[in-house]
């Protein structure tokens, strides 16, 4: 019967070493993960009540209730520098696309999936709205939002011009995605006295319900946009008109 090698020696410390007398572990690294593992558990039990504590924010509260010139509040708005124009497509040719040669392009497919989700005759306030857009000089105009989750808005100049600002996210994936964003804001237009008066709780109901029947109608390869999720989201509650007012849309004068 062959016998067992022997262990290790031990070093004065308590740690293995090789035959040679060479710590089996440098000692710095013994040391380093002694401190770094209880420092890993508080920050991991740290994170899993942070996480745990955080509120959802109600879908209608996703999208905030805007005031006299602007339909939802986005906050503060940077716009692209470039202020180059050319006209819409299609339906939209009477507006203007202005930025940079890619804001222009990522506009100019945006607007296209719009207008093939208005002839299809399923959005008759949306039609509205695209016609005073267009008889206000209208522009559309990729903007960087403070309030990031925000997919779009119309904001109206001191010229009375109605611009449609959509966020900045959408030039850096298939715009075709920001075309239910767009024909909730037409919708909005199309149903309430904006510009001059914020937008009601109905009629920010009735953008929700055209925005979602636009998404049911295209296919996103990548997944349904963040706005499409937030309008379905908000329809399946049990008084969505009632989320809406508590989350600060006006109640309609009817």
């Amino acid at each position: 019967m062959s016998e067992r090698p022997p262990l290790p020696p031990l070093r004065d410390d308590g740690l293995p070493t090789l035959p040679t007398g060479e710590p089996v572990l440098h000692r710095w690294f013994v040391i380093a993960m002694l401190i770094l593992v209880p420092i890993g558990i508080v920050v991991m039990i740290w994170a899993a009540t942070f996480l745990a504590g955080r509120e959802t924010i109600p879908p209608a509260e996703r999208r905030p209730a805007g005031d006299e010139v602007t339909t939802v509040d986005r906050g503060d708005a940077v716009l692209g520098t470039v202020e180059d124009a050319e006209p819409g497509p299609s339906c939209t040719a009477a507006v203007s696309l202005i930025g940079d040669p890619g804001a222009r392009a990522a506009g100019s497919r945006a607007l296209g999936a719009a207008c093939a989700l208005l002839r299809s005759g399923q959005f008759p306030a949306a039609e509205s709205g695209l016609r005073e857009w267009t008889t206000t000089r209208g522009q559309l105009r990729f903007a960087v939002f403070e309030l990031s989750g925000v997919e779009s808005s119309l904001r109206a100049t001191d010229d009375q011009r109605i611009v449609l600002e959509l966020n900045a996210a959408f030039q850096f994936e298939d715009a075709t995605r920001a075309a239910p964003a767009i024909i909730g804001q037409l919708t909005l237009l199309g149903e309430d006295d904006f510009p001059g008066t914020p937008i009601s709780a109905e009629a920010a109901l009735t953008a929700a319900e055209a925005q979602l029947a636009a998404c049911d109608r295209l296919v996103f390869p990548e997944g349904d946009p963040r706005g499409c999720l937030d309008v379905e989201e908000l329809l399946d509650e049990p008084d969505p008109l009632a989320s809406l007012i508590a989350a600060g849309y006006r109640p309609g004068d009817g």
